[in-house]
């Protein structure tokens, strides 16, 4: 199911805010912080290590002691995010 445009904008306002507080900006402005976070987001992702990540899915999947593909699924979800978001957490 969709989210609702409530959901939507404060699942973005979330995000803005968590980028800001880990950005190191004290300044007050978000000015530039999306386009700033989308470079960085997009250097991981050029210059990721794709058997790093694959090794560290697979442990997240053994983590779970389960045969559910959504439990995995989950696993690799959050390794992945950690991956993309690294250096901003």
């Amino acid at each position: 199911m969709p989210l609702s445009s409530v959901e939507l904008d404060q699942r973005r306002a979330d995000m803005m805010l968590a980028l800001y507080r880990n950005s190191g900006r004290t300044c007050g402005t978000y000015t530039g912080l999306w386009q700033e976070f989308a470079r960085d987001v997009a250097s991981s992702l050029r210059d990721a290590d794709w058997s790093d990540m694959r090794a560290k899915c697979a442990d997240a999947i053994r983590a779970t002691n389960s045969h559910l593909a959504e439990d995995h699924a989950e696993a690799c979800i959050a390794v992945l995010r950690a991956e993309l978001v690294r250096g901003w957490e």
